[in-house]
C-alpha cells in the first residue's frame, strides 16, 4: 500500500497489525454503526437479545489473526464503509443461522420496515462520519482561541439549533463579525469532512461522497 494511503488509513490498519491503541478508536468509531444496523436488522425479533454478542463478534472478526481487516482494499468500490457492511451483515447471517431455531413474532415483517437495512447503515455511517469531522476541526483549531471559538459557534448552530442572533447576544459579539466566523467555520468543517472522507475511500471521489453524506443531513 503506498504511504499516503497508509497515513490516511492509520487507525484501520493499526487495528488490523494489533495496536491496542487503534484497536479501541475503531471499535469507539464504528460500534454505533454496527449498532445501529443489527438493531434494525432484529428490531421486533427474539435476535435483539444477541446484539451485543453480534457486536463483539464483528470486531474479533476484524481482529482476527488473518481476520477481516487483514482483506481490507481502499481501492474497493464503496471504500470502507462498503467493506465494513459486508462484514456485519455475514456476522448477522451467521448469527441468525446459529439461532435459526428463534422464530420471529407474530406480524413480524422485514420488508415492512421504514428504511432499508443498507440505508439504515449508510445513515449511520454518515453520522459516524461527521462526528469524526467534527473531532478533526476541534483538534485542528487547538491551536487558536479564534478556531476554538468557530467550534463551538458550529456546535452551537448545528447540534443545539440556536439562532445566530442569540449566539451573538450571548456572546456580545459584532452580528457582522459572527456571520464571518460562521461561513469560516462552515469552510473548516468541509475540510475536515473532505479529509475524512478520504481517509475511508482514498481512490473514490470525495467531493461526490460529502455531498452524498450531507443529503442524510438536509
Amino acid at each position: 500500500m503506498a504511504e499516503s494511503s497508509s497515513t490516511r488509513w492509520t487507525v484501520i490498519l493499526g487495528a488490523a497489525a494489533g495496536r491496542p491503541v487503534d484497536r479501541a478508536e475503531f471499535a469507539h468509531r464504528y460500534a454505533p454503526v454496527i449498532r445501529a444496523y443489527l438493531g434494525a436488522r432484529w428490531r421486533g425479533n427474539p435476535l435483539a437479545q444477541e446484539i451485543d454478542d453480534a457486536v463483539q463478534d464483528v470486531f474479533l472478526d476484524c481482529f482476527a489473526e488473518n481476520g477481516a481487516l487483514a482483506r481490507v482494499d481502499p481501492g474497493r468500490a464503496g471504500g470502507f464503509r462498503a467493506f465494513l457492511f459486508g462484514v456485519v451483515r455475514n456476522i448477522a447471517r451467521r448469527v441468525e443461522a446459529r439461532r435459526k431455531e428463534v422464530q420471529p413474532p407474530s406480524g413480524f415483517d422485514a420488508a415492512a420496515r421504514e428504511e432499508p437495512l443498507s440505508g439504515v447503515f449508510d445513515r449511520a455511517w454518515a453520522q459516524s462520519i461527521m462526528r469524526q469531522a467534527g473531532e478533526l476541526m476541534a483538534e485542528r483549531a487547538r491551536s487558536g482561541e479564534r478556531a476554538r471559538r468557530r467550534v463551538e459557534l458550529l456546535r452551537l448552530r448545528f447540534a443545539e439549533g440556536r439562532p445566530m442572533r442569540d449566539i451573538a447576544a450571548a456572546w456580545r459579539a459584532d452580528p457582522r463579525q459572527l456571520e464571518y466566523d460562521y461561513d469560516r467555520a462552515r469552510e473548516e468543517f468541509a475540510a475536515a469532512l473532505h479529509e475524512v472522507v478520504r481517509r475511508h475511500h482514498p481512490e473514490g471521489d470525495a467531493a461526490a461522497e460529502c455531498a452524498r453524506l450531507l443529503e442524510y443531513f438536509t
